[in-house]
């Protein structure tokens, strides 16, 4: 659905030029949650922004539903920003009109008459849940029932893609739960493109499928939210992921030396990522079980990915060598993620 090649945008200032993006090339699908997440200035509103052209790239293509945006005239742009819809951080209402008058806005411009608008904005104040407020207007509303507003103007005009520039920032975490969750129910009942702009890692833990991390003007790393949250492979992911699931060691564990291979009478130190139906699985049990080895549960948690099951455990090994390669070798033939930590010596063990 949408195809980012390339995308360089360099802005020209008083004390010189400014690289916002650098080279950005993705690709999102038709009906994916794709997200954008990065640190302030890293560049990811300027993207947003440059998927329907309300930014022109320096350099680099701008593919949406087969159509290429950025050699079009402004004329031709305003025809395809119909089926590209936008939501804003801080709503951007028109305050001297009704709920009804914000949603049927972009209906007028189109040149729709009052019956053609009436069709189109009643169903989507349903939607919203706001068929009650069609009359109030955006200073009687709040947050979250003003960016609901922001969704079903974004919505008027049957877009294809709708972008989400920090929609939920200026909202509590309440009030974003609801918002997700109907943005979700949005995209499963219209099969809509969604691209999520945001700094804030439960956003995209709720509700994307996929995310790309932007760090400087390029996309550092891209992927499934759950192979993401699994194996970060750069710092700012793993930073990002820290505020949700903490994959730091234990402070108690601070001074103990790790060895990467066996030493005499030692226990084995892992971390491991259950994910999706591995996440019901009474695994360690069937390592109890199965190998004479002791386990020990030092910490652990268990949570969603949108709606896959994901949790991680840090466990203990004790036992002879071999028993505890074979609960290993166990542990490797099940769909886990296993980072093996190391190592330690029995009178070093915190546990136990």
């Amino acid at each position: 659905m949408i195809r980012l090649e390339h995308l360089q945008k360099i802005y020209q200032g008083d004390t010189g030029s400014l690289e916002a993006l650098r080279g950005v090339s993705a690709h999102i699908s038709e009906g994916e949650i794709f997200g954008v997440i990065g640190k302030s200035g890293a560049g990811k509103s300027t993207l947003i922004r440059c998927i329907n052209m309300l930014e022109r790239p320096t350099a680099g293509s701008v593919i949406v539903d087969g159509e290429e945006l950025t050699t079009m005239p402004e004329r031709q742009l305003r025809d395809v920003r119909k089926k590209i819809g936008m939501i804003f951080q801080h709503f951007n209402l028109l305050s001297s009109r009704t709920v009804y008058g914000n949603v049927a806005f972009p209906l007028e411009l189109a040149g729709k008459s009052a019956a053609e608008i009436a069709e189109a904005v009643d169903p989507l104040l349903e939607l919203v849940g706001l068929a009650d407020k069609k009359h109030q207007y955006p200073a009687q509303l709040s947050g979250g029932q003003k960016q609901r507003v922001g969704i079903a103007r974004a919505l008027a005009n049957r877009p294809k893609v709708l972008l989400c520039d920090e929609a939920t920032s200026a909202l509590d975490p309440q009030t974003t739960h609801s918002i997700l969750t109907l943005l979700k129910d949005i995209n499963q009942r219209f099969g809509l493109t969604i691209v999520i702009i945001t700094h804030e890692m439960q956003v995209i833990k709720e509700i994307c499928d996929r995310v790309a991390v932007i760090e400087n003007g390029l996309i550092i790393e891209e992927g499934s939210v759950v192979d993401l949250f699994v194996r970060p492979q750069t710092p700012t992911t793993r930073e990002f992921i820290r505020t949700i699931i903490n994959h730091d060691m234990p402070d108690i564990f601070s001074d103990i030396k790790f060895s990467p291979v066996p030493v005499s009478g030692s226990s084995l130190m892992l971390r491991l990522s259950f994910i999706g139906s591995s996440a019901n699985e009474p695994v360690i049990a069937g390592l109890v079980r199965r190998f004479n080895v002791e386990v020990n549960i030092l910490f652990g948690n268990i949570d969603h990915l949108k709606s896959t099951p994901f949790g991680t455990l840090l466990v203990e090994l004790s036992g002879e060598d071999a028993a505890i390669q074979l609960a290993l070798n166990y542990l490797n033939a099940k769909e886990l993620g296993i980072e093996v930590i190391g190592y330690v010596a029995r009178n070093d063990r915190v546990a136990g």
